[in-house]
C-alpha cells in the first residue's frame, strides 16, 4: 500500500507523543487559568411600623384650654420607607390641633401626611401633633355642643392611623401611598374585583382579563415583568375622568371589535403606558369623537399594532380637541398593517414625540391641525412605489383629501387639503423637528398643505425636502 508523505508525518508525531507519555509517565496538561469564586450575599430587609399614645383616648371638650394627646410613630425599618400618617377628623370643628414639623401633606389626598426616614437615622419615633396637645376655642358655646334636639354630641371622634412602606421604587410619596394598597394577585375574578373597587393591582403572574371590567372603572396596574391580555368584544372606554395606568410588563390587545378600537379615551380621560412592551391585534388607542380634554403618556415602551393606526384621534367633532395632549417619549410605534399610519393627530390639540421611533407602511406621522414637537426622534415610511401604484395613493397628491391617512403617502404630512369652504379639520397645523429624521424612498419625506384660510407651519426642515401645496387662501410656511 502506498502512504502518502501526510500521513507518514502524522503517524511519526503519535509515535513521539506515545514514546513521551511513556516515558513521563503518562501526564500531560493544557494551557489554562481559573478564577477564585465570589460569593454574592443578599440580605433580607423589613419595614415596621407602630403607633402608640401614653395620654389615653377619652378626653373632655372645655372651652379655652389645652390637653395634652401625643400620638407617636415608631419606625423599624432596614431600608429608607415612606411613613404616612391618615387621620380621621370627624371632630365638629370642636377640636384644634395642628401637625408636628416634619411631616408634609400628600398631595390630592386630604388628611393624610408623610415623611422620609432613612434606615441609617438615629431617631425614629416621631410625635403626630405639635406640641402633643389638642385645644378647644374659647369661643365654644352650649350650642356647638348640642345637636338639634338639645342633647349633647356624641362620636366626636379624632382618629390617626400609620402606615410605612419602602422608598424604593416609586417616584415619589404620592406614589407609594398609592401602592400600599395594592392587591397582589393573577386571578381574573380577583383582578377584576379590585379594578371594580379602585384598587391597585400588581400581577403576579401572566393574566387575562375582560375589556369590560377594564371599560366600566379604569385601572391601576402594576404589569411587575408579567403578561396581561385583554380580551372580550368591546373598547375599553376612559370618560368621566377614568384612567388606565399599565407599567413594567407586557400588554397583549385581543379585544376585537366592529370599531376596530382597543381602548378610546374620551372627554376627561387619562392613559398612561410605562415600560410596556404591548402588541394589538386589529385594535389600536383613539382619542375620541366630542374629546375636549384627554391625556396619552406613552412613556419608556414598545408597541405595535396590525390595525391601521397604533394612535389616532376622531376629529368627528370639529369644535372639541383643543385640550388633548400626546406625550410620546423614549419610545417605538410600529403599525404593521399594509395601509397603515402610526400616530394621526387631527384635532388642535397638543402632540410631543420626544427620543421615540414611528414607523408604518403608509405614514409615519399625519398633523391634520394642533401643534406637533418631533424632538431628537425618527420618522419613516416604509412604502415602495409599486404599494403606491397598487393602491393608487398618489390620487391624493392633487386632489382633495379623504378622511383619517387618506391623505398623500410621506414620512410626515401636516395640513389638510379639502373642497373650497370645506369645514373639516378648520384648524392650522404646525409641526416643530429638532434634530430628528424623516425617512421615506424615492420621495420627498415631509408634504405640507394650507387650504380654506388655514396655514400649515413647518419648523426645523429644509424646504427641499418639503412637498408644498396650497389653496382657497390657505398657506404654507417653512422655517428651516
Amino acid at each position: 500500500m502506498k502512504v502518502s508523505k501526510k500521513n507518514i508525518a502524522i503517524t511519526g508525531v503519535a509515535v513521539s507523543l506515545a514514546a513521551v507519555m511513556l516515558i513521563g509517565g503518562g501526564t500531560f496538561a493544557y494551557l489554562k487559568g481559573e478564577t477564585d469564586p465570589i460569593t454574592n450575599s443578599f440580605r433580607t430587609n423589613q419595614v415596621q411600623v407602630s403607633l402608640e399614645e401614653t395620654t389615653g383616648n377619652e378626653y373632655n371638650i372645655i372651652p379655652g384650654t389645652t390637653q395634652r394627646k401625643d400620638p407617636k410613630v415608631t419606625v423599624n425599618n432596614t431600608v429608607d420607607a415612606y411613613v404616612f400618617v391618615e387621620i380621621t377628623d370627624e371632630t365638629d370643628n370642636l377640636v384644634d390641633y395642628a401637625i408636628a414639623d416634619g411631616w408634609m401633606p400628600v398631595d390630592g389626598v386630604p388628611n393624610v401626611y408623610y415623611r422620609l426616614v432613612s434606615a441609617i437615622q438615629d431617631i425614629k419615633e416621631f410625635s403626630v401633633l405639635k406640641n402633643d396637645e389638642v385645644r378647644y376655642s374659647k369661643a365654644l358655646e352650649n350650642d356647638d355642643m348640642t345637636d338639634g334636639s338639645g342633647s349633647l354630641k356624641r362620636d366626636i371622634n379624632l382618629t390617626f392611623n400609620a402606615v410605612a412602606i419602602q422608598a424604593e421604587p416609586f417616584a415619589n410619596a404620592e406614589e407609594a401611598y398609592k401602592a400600599k394598597d395594592s392587591i397582589i394577585t393573577s386571578d381574573t375574578d380577583v383582578i377584576e374585583a379590585a379594578i371594580m373597587d379602585g384598587m391597585p393591582v400588581v400581577l403576579s403572574a401572566d393574566a387575562k382579563v375582560d375589556s369590560a371590567a377594564l371599560d366600566r372603572a379604569g385601572a391601576d396596574i402594576d404589569l411587575n415583568g408579567q403578561e396581561l391580555k385583554i380580551g372580550g368584544t368591546t373598547p375599553i372606554v376612559l370618560n368621566s375622568s377614568k384612567s388606565i395606568s399599565l407599567k413594567d410588563g407586557t400588554l397583549v390587545l385581543e379585544n376585537q371589535n366592529s370599531r376596530r378600537v382597543g381602548i378610546a379615551i374620551c372627554e376627561g380621560g387619562n392613559l398612561e403606558l410605562n415600560d410596556v412592551n404591548m402588541t394589538a391585534t386589529d385594535v389600536s388607542m383613539v382619542v375620541d369623537k366630542g374629546t375636549n380634554k384627554a391625556t396619552v403618556d406613552i412613556i419608556d415602551s414598545v408597541i405595535t399594532s396590525t390595525d391601521n393606526y397604533i394612535l389616532s384621534t376622531n376629529a368627528g367633532n370639529p369644535e372639541t380637541g383643543a385640550n388633548v395632549v400626546i406625550n410620546i417619549k423614549n419610545s417605538t410605534l410600529i403599525a404593521q398593517n399594509s395601509d397603515s399610519t402610526a400616530v394621526l393627530m387631527n384635532v388642535p390639540g397638543t402632540l410631543n414625540i420626544e427620543d421615540s421611533h414611528l414607523e408604518a407602511n403608509r405614514q409615519g406621522l399625519i398633523v391634520r391641525c394642533g401643534n406637533a414637537t418631533v424632538n431628537n426622534s425618527t420618522v419613516k415610511s416604509n412604502v415602495t412605489t409599486d404599494m403606491i401604484q397598487q393602491n393608487s395613493w398618489d390620487y391624493y397628491d392633487n386632489n382633495k383629501w379623504g378622511s383619517g391617512n387618506e391623505v398623500p403617502v410621506a414620512a410626515v404630512v401636516v395640513g389638510n387639503r379639502g373642497a373650497e369652504g370645506a369645514i373639516s379639520y378648520p384648524y392650522d397645523a404646525t409641526l416643530t423637528s429638532i434634530n430628528s429624521s424623516f425617512i421615506i424612498a424615492n420621495k420627498l419625506p415631509v408634504y405640507a398643505a394650507g387650504y380654506n384660510g388655514h396655514t400649515a407651519t413647518i419648523s426645523g426642515i429644509d424646504s427641499a425636502n418639503v412637498v408644498q401645496s396650497t389653496g382657497f387662501g390657505g398657506n404654507v410656511v417653512i422655517n428651516s
